[in-house]
């Protein structure tokens, strides 16, 4: 999906260097979630490679992922402070496709209420 430049308003344009940045914290965000889910279930996966040591593996997995994403945000905030001031965009339109209203606001940088196209939803445990 191509939105033409002239179409985009300067109160919504950002620095594409923000919008890095914000999306690198939000990997880190993550990574840090991973972790402390790792620390919670941790000792069910250790009890559980007692009896097939497979289990294991997906321990040490769970870390990586945490390690990549943090990685990943590590880099993209690193990445924005090289971004020119001048590269600018409208991350609104992008932001639409996220189906989590807060991470949509935070990534439209909308301001508080402002960006509520979708619902926050039900919370389902295991279908």
């Amino acid at each position: 999906m191509t939105t033409d430049p002239t179409e985009l308003k300067e109160s919504t344009s950002v620095p594409i260097a923000d919008v890095t940045d914000r999306v690198g914290e939000a990997l880190s965000e993550i990574g840090d979630s991973v972790h402390r889910l790792q620390s919670l279930i941790a000792p069910l996966i250790l009890q559980a490679a007692a009896r097939d040591p497979a289990h294991l593996r997906e321990l040490q997995d769970f870390d990586h992922i945490s390690q990549k994403l943090k990685n990943l945000g590590d880099f993209l905030g690193a990445l924005a402070l090289a971004l020119p001031d001048h590269w600018r965009l409208d991350p609104s339109v992008a932001a639409k496709v996220l189906t989590l209203a807060e991470l949509e606001a935070r990534l439209a940088f909308a301001k508080k209420g402002e960006s509520e196209t979708h619902a926050a939803g039900d919370f389902e445990l295991f279908n």
